[in-house]
């Protein structure tokens, strides 16, 4: 298996978003291909001898130039960008709900590629006409620069999404202020990070700032995913605050203590991939998922209480029959006095995984959501129906187990986050139609839409060093065929976040917001 095809789970189950076949094939473990990467780019002899730190946007640029060299031919990469950019004008599915000029990203972009642009340019250009688009499934990756290189001292390359592994030994998530608050960290971080500590910025600057000037300079991207809509986008980008340590020289820290350091960078050396990000402190006696693809689902009880708890990091090949067995066992075998199910990070996969499950409680068949598509080419606007809404009822009946008919009328916290992109979205907004859920967190990615991919017949193949697809089916509210979801968020009930005073103490917020409110609902 060469390097070029190997991708990680978290891509993999947002390729197979909308199917309900697993593309598994070509999937390796994360440790073992994030090593693979960090070796490739630690040992690389193409990185930048100047520190990226002292250096100004206009001398980033040319280490963009540098490092990566010419690439291919100018009539190649006119190539790539005109194949892109034509699918997007004639399938993008969800130009709803945002504000962008698609043509004059072109007139703006293809002069400067037809002069002569070096590869790391290029990159930069389909990765930023990409996330112009604003949404979660749509992007142009160039493999061999966006996923085979690491944010590492001397490579230019702009962080998005903490989410997963985090090359800077540290897991953190967006705050109030536009700060990075440090949920979880490796022992001995040599920044000394802890959690309850917030990244304020880098070289006396603020982190907000920085990251759109960073969004301007047009660098090449280390991607995850990000939001679909204007909170998700944010707090995406707010997050990423300490992946991107290796851009500066000082970073900028409000201790737990609530002292102020500044600390250099260069004390990184030997720093490596650590833990696993997912914006989710540990819940007593509640074990975590393992891998969203093949362990992704988790449950129990938490301990010294009759509340039950459900993760769901993935809807990979087995998470629809075990999501649908948790609910069953703590709704119907230990019968428990309330319910909390956490998708704050769920990285999508099979689309309707969560079905039974989610079915399983309700008494009653409720009809919830449909997908158009693009009705011609030549209007962003005009849409027809792509799957009907028939298909996506949540039937009480639908358990294929046999084991009865049965619902749940207990209170139900739903945990949520910008982590939730894809089937994650999905699932997400599925379980609001409960009477009895209360939903808690911050809203969902809102990547409520489906990607080209060959189980709806679609294929975007820009050449053997990319990775693209386009949001060519956009989901609606049954009743509502026009209000198209992509870009906009789903209603939170009790918006609660981690803060730095619980994260301090080990205490998840989020959790302990639903945990009272169920308190307060049962006997």
């Amino acid at each position: 298996m060469t390097a070029r095809i190997i991708i990680t789970t978290l891509l993999l189950s947002l390729v197979s978003a909308a199917s309900a076949q697993s593309h598994h094939d070509i999937k390796v473990g994360y440790q073992a291909q994030l090593d693979r990467r960090i070796a490739l780019t630690a040992n690389s002899p193409i990185r930048s001898t100047t520190p990226l730190g002292t250096m100004t946007p206009q001398q980033r640029r040319q280490a963009v130039d540098a490092v990566w060299g010419a690439g291919p031919p100018t009539a190649e990469k006119l190539r790539i960008f005109d194949k892109f950019w034509s699918y997007v004008d004639a399938k993008f599915a969800a130009f709803q709900n945002i504000d962008i000029d698609w043509r004059a990203m072109r007139d703006r972009y293809r002069p400067e590629i037809a002069a002569g642009v070096s590869h790391g340019r290029f990159t930069g250009i389909m990765n930023h006409i990409a996330i112009e688009l604003r949404e979660g499934h749509t992007h142009a990756h160039d493999i061999p620069i966006n996923w085979e290189s690491i944010p590492l001292p001397g490579v230019p390359v702009f962080g998005v999404g903490d989410w997963t592994y985090n090359p800077s030994g540290a897991c953190s998530t967006a705050q109030p202020d536009g700060s990075a608050l440090v949920y979880s960290a490796m022992q001995g971080h040599p920044l000394g990070l802890r959690p309850g500590d917030r990244v304020l910025g880098y070289d006396g600057r603020p982190w907000r700032e920085i990251y759109q000037e960073l969004l301007a300079e047009e660098l090449p991207l280390w991607p995850l995913f990000w939001g679909s809509s204007p909170s998700a986008f944010q707090h995406t980008m707010e997050s990423s605050a300490t992946i991107n340590w290796h851009l500066f020289q000082t970073m900028d820290v409000r201790k737990r203590t609530g002292e102020t350091v500044h600390v250099p960078t260069s004390l990184m050396t030997g720093a490596r991939w650590w833990g696993f990000c997912s914006e989710q402190l540990s819940v007593p006696g509640i074990p975590k998922p393992v891998d969203p693809w093949e362990d992704g689902v988790r449950h129990g009880v938490i301990t010294g209480t009759d509340v039950g708890y459900i993760y769901v990091w993935g809807w990979g090949p087995t998470s629809s029959d075990e999501f649908a067995d948790a609910i069953y066992d703590l709704t119907q075998v230990r019968h428990v006095e309330g319910l909390i199910v956490d998708f704050r990070f769920n990285s999508g996969g099979i689309m309707t995984a969560s079905h039974s499950g989610i079915s399983n409680l309700f008494d009653h068949p409720v009809p919830t959501t449909g997908f158009d598509e693009r009705l011609r080419t030549s209007d962003h606007f005009a849409m027809k129906n792509l799957i009907s809404p028939s298909t996506f009822i949540l039937d009480f009946r639908s358990d294929t187990r046999q084991r009865g008919f049965f619902s749940y009328d207990g209170p139900i916290a739903l945990l949520l986050g910008p982590g939730a992109v894809s089937s994650g979205d999905f699932a997400s907004l599925w379980m609001t139609y409960h009477p009895r859920v209360r939903t808690f967190g911050k809203p969902t990615s809102s990547a409520f839409n489906l990607p080209t991919q060959p189980a709806l017949g679609t294929e975007l193949d820009l050449g053997p060093d990319w990775f693209a697809r386009v949001a060519e089916g956009n989901m609606y509210r049954v009743g509502s065929p026009n209000a198209y979801l992509t870009h906009t968020d789903i209603n939170i009930d009790e918006p609660v976040w981690l803060t730095p005073e619980d994260v301090t103490l080990g205490r998840d917020t989020v959790v302990a917001a639903a945990r009272q409110w169920i308190d307060t609902q049962t006997p």
